[in-house]
């Protein structure tokens, strides 16, 4: 068999699209007449061989991203003094003169891999390829920088896509979002499943994986910032925390951070009016509904209002929680240049309006993509809603018993 047929076969029979060591094939083909090394290099001078350095991503047993052109990797090759310690892999010319993608038929970002495609090379799909997972109880899905879909133990569904990024418009002109997923990760889904992907692939295809997925994911570094959808549950934490240590009921009856988290906290998979209403009874189910009436019979808010019933007679009934928090608030702050306390009575306010406008009369669905800058305000604002209601509370002497974060502490959250 030809050299470069061997090296074909061995990334193609591989688990994982994997390169075979240059110096392993030339160690096994020590008894052939003539220099293996030498026949090596001028495949890759053909441009039917691709020679991996680690040059462009650490390991070099895989293809990370896009090959050079041969005559930039004929002068890596030379640059380092011969193939010895490089990792060999077919082009894509060579592959698809195989037709090597014809071996994973109806699986076509398999296909893809097969035919020579770097394997963090990202595509892009409408966002509501999701409604499909997080609509269907038998999935555990998660959906913000970045996402997770497993299907659960005992289901007839093996659909298993251990990471995806969302993805932004390159200018910010539009706001639409987008899922992006390395066809590496995109091969483990079994061929139906690549299927179905298939069909919601994005006209265009230049979006922008989120800066906090690459660094982890594709850099090996760590993340900068995290989403405010996650900030908001670790401030709702980090508020019952502080109240622990300083002997109040907590403020929060419910936390849902961890495994707790709902499954459509996050990103909307779709600009609609139904969407977004359904998202707002989210945070009004967190941050509003949540509040423990109990918190207060430790502050000077009274817990009870004078009213009047029907016949005008007067008696004193349960006040509402989110006006109770914003007494308090107005009564703790000593210093608030920036109106923090007052923004948050306007989210909370608006938060509550927009849940029971839509509990108490029937709306029109709406398809636009300015719902999703509209979620992006609204978790924004309820981020730093719950962010000051916890810094109110760091003004007790025994808050200093609680850590903060760095990322609450220095308020690094991504602002979409």
């Amino acid at each position: 068999m030809l050299l470069r047929d061997q090296i074909a076969e061995y990334y193609l029979e591989s688990p994982d699209f994997n390169g075979v060591g240059a110096s392993r094939l030339i160690d096994a083909l020590r008894d052939v007449p003539g220099d293996v090394e030498e026949i090596l290099v001028e495949l890759v001078a053909e441009g039917a061989v691709y020679a991996n350095f680690g040059h462009q991503m650490v390991n070099a047993h895989i293809i990370g991203f896009p090959h050079e052109d041969a005559s930039a990797n004929t002068a890596e090759v030379l640059a380092r003094g011969g193939l010895s310690t490089a990792v060999l892999y077919p082009t894509r010319d060579m592959l698809a003169a195989m037709a090597a993608g014809e071996r994973f038929t109806g699986a076509p970002y398999s296909a893809a891999l097969a035919l020579g495609r770097a394997q963090l090379e990202s595509v892009f799909f409408r966002p509501d390829v999701l409604a499909r997972y997080r609509d269907d109880p038998r999935y555990d899905y998660t959906f913000d920088i970045g996402g997770e879909i497993r299907a659960k133990e005992d289901t007839p569904h093996d659909t298993y896509l251990t990471t995806f990024s969302i993805g932004f418009d390159p200018d910010g002109a539009i706001d639409e979002i987008v899922v992006g997923v390395p066809l590496r990760y995109l091969h483990d889904l079994v061929p139906a499943e690549q299927s179905y992907w298939k069909a919601f692939e994005h006209a265009r295809q230049d979006w922008l994986l989120h800066p906090d997925w690459v660094r982890p994911h594709l850099m090996g570094d760590f993340p900068e910032k995290i989403s405010p959808y996650t900030a908001i549950l670790m401030e709702m934490r980090l508020v019952d925390d502080i109240c622990d240590a300083i002997e109040y009921p907590r403020l929060f009856r419910v936390l849902y951070d961890g495994e707790n988290r709902p499954t459509d906290y996050g990103y909307l998979i779709r600009p609609t009016r139904r969407e977004l209403l359904t998202f707002i009874e989210q945070l009004n189910k967190l941050l509003i509904d949540n509040l423990d009436q109990r918190f207060f019979s430790r502050t000077a808010v009274s817990l009870t209002e004078e009213r009047k019933d029907g016949d005008g007679n007067t008696y004193r009934a349960p006040r509402g929680t989110m006006t109770m928090l914003i007494e308090w608030m107005k009564q703790t702050v000593r210093n608030d240049p920036g109106g923090m306390v007052p923004a948050t009575d306007i989210i909370l306010r608006e938060i509550r309006k927009a849940r029971s406008d839509a509990a108490h009369r029937l709306q029109e669905n709406e398809y636009n993509p300015g719902v999703w800058s509209e979620q992006r305000r609204l978790v924004v604002e309820a981020y730093f809603a719950v962010r000051t209601v916890r810094q109110l509370l760091q003004a007790h002497p025994k808050s200093s018993l609680v850590d903060v974060p760095e990322e609450l502490d220095e308020a690094k959250v991504w602002p979409f």
